[in-house]
């Protein structure tokens, strides 16, 4: 007996898929996730200072200092230029001392003077400043009596955007680099 019910109830699913008028089912694609989203900050749209774009501690951290080093970020006053360009500082030391300096500068309806601005940073840098490749939109580094600096640029709309990171000369030009680059993801 229980043969006889798998049979009809077979023919009964059998049949119930033929001949009604409802269209058989289709096989549909669960629902895709969200599209990834980005893990990087939004980059600034103005820019108010040049220490709260790099703590203190986060020069430290970069540059590899340890357990006991110790500096503080000043707020430099701001420049503005006569050609509109904004520039705004934080010097970075102890006692007095501040051996390091971020500059950070809004250049207004520059952004596509990306490569003639590096350009004119290595030419007046003379010949030994060096193009570094990834950083920014273009990046230039150099020393220059008894600093060493990296500079690199990117455009923001209408904006070109230029960080600088200075220190002493014996700091390797890659710590610097690093140090722009937190800067300039930012901006």
């Amino acid at each position: 007996m229980s043969k006889r019910i798998v049979a009809v109830g077979a023919a009964v699913l059998l049949s119930a898929g033929c001949g009604g008028e409802d269209p058989a089912p289709t096989w549909q694609a669960p629902p895709s996730p969200a599209a990834p989203t980005s893990a990087a900050p939004a980059r600034l749209a103005k820019i108010t200072s040049a220490c709260d774009l790099l703590p203190a501690a986060k020069v430290i951290d970069l540059l590899g200092g340890n357990g006991q080093t110790k500096l503080s970020g000043r707020e430099l006053p701001r420049e503005k230029r006569e050609n509109g360009n904004v520039w705004r500082h934080c010097g970075y030391g102890r006692g007095g001392n501040e051996p390091f300096r971020l500059s950070v500068a809004t250049m207004p309806d520059r952004a596509d003077t990306v490569d003639e601005t590096i350009d004119a940073v290595a030419e007046a840098a003379g010949n030994g400043s060096k193009r570094i490749e990834g950083l920014g939109s273009a990046a230039v580094g150099y020393t220059e009596g008894e600093g060493r600096s990296v500079m690199a640029v990117a455009p923001y709309q209408k904006e070109l955007r230029v960080v600088q990171f200075t220190g002493p000369a014996l700091v390797p030009q890659d710590k610097l680099a690093e140090v722009v680059r937190q800067v300039i993801g930012k901006i």
